[in-house]
């Protein structure tokens, strides 16, 4: 949260969707009192629907995905979106030049830009998503880690969303959510943008959920939920500063969290 708002400079206006066991109660409220400009929503019975609500009653024509394991580490702002024409799908934040890697079943494997087009007047590069395997980074433009989203594409799509949540009733995540984000990949507008080097990365230190166990967390920087939430309460912070970004190669690279405790 903090990241965001120090280095995500067009974002005025957050929603938090947040649903937590007991044990981290007290936390949540000392999040919301530090962070007041915030609209925090109990999450309902679901996700989907609440999302459904939240971009319907965005205040902008784009909104943003996160979640809570992303760190938005450098600072990024949108001039206008005129590069924004009908062919782009997404601008992700958590792509760049400098990404060159990806993370496939515990393995670190290349994942190299195949086509790539530099849009100057922006500041952004470009590609189309069918030019790269499907599966890799470059192809995958309907993610919730940082993928900036025209409103209304959104609003289309979660709400036909809604409709077969009802029907299959589908597990309550972020992680389901994306997987059912990906049956409009082949429907979507074909280009993806993003900033010339990323300025989002997701930092998967442990696991808060049991419905995508494929997803690796914990493997180099692990730490223990209850450990950070202890130490939260006793009232550390993340301080940005003292944290490692030179080095991001992958969208998935873990952080060393405990060295920015301060």
């Amino acid at each position: 949260m903090n990241s965001i708002q120090k280095n995500f400079i067009d974002c005025n206006q957050k929603i938090v969707i947040y649903n937590n066991s007991e044990a981290y109660t007290e936390a949540h409220e000392i999040l919301k009192s530090e962070h007041q400009d915030v609209e925090f929503w109990q999450q309902g019975r679901s996700l989907f629907a609440d999302v459904f609500q939240a971009v319907s009653s965005a205040d902008n024509d784009y909104v943003c995905f996160f979640t809570d394991d992303n760190i938005f580490y450098s600072k990024f702002q949108i001039r206008d979106f005129d590069f924004w024409f009908e062919e782009v799908c997404t601008l992700s934040l958590r792509m760049g030049e400098n990404v060159t890697e990806r993370l496939f079943d515990g393995r670190i494997i290349p994942d190299p830009s195949e086509v790539i087009y530099s849009i100057d007047e922006y500041d952004l590069l470009g590609w189309p998503k069918t030019f790269h395997r499907y599966g890799s980074y470059w192809s995958y433009s309907l993610s919730v880690d940082g993928h900036v989203f025209k409103r209304d594409d959104i609003v289309q799509m979660m709400d036909e969303l809604c409709l077969l949540d009802s029907r299959y009733r589908w597990h309550q995540t972020p992680n389901q959510l994306e997987t059912a984000l990906q049956r409009f990949w082949a429907t979507s507008p074909n280009l993806m943008v993003s900033p010339k080097k990323s300025v989002v990365v997701n930092s998967p230190n442990n696991r808060v959920q049991n419905t995508h166990d494929h997803n690796l967390s914990g493997n180099e920087y692990e730490h223990l939920p209850e450990d950070l939430l202890d130490r939260y309460l006793l009232g550390a912070r993340i301080n940005l500063e003292l944290l490692d970004f030179n080095d991001i190669k992958c969208p998935h690279t873990e952080i060393d969290l405990i060295k920015g405790l301060a």
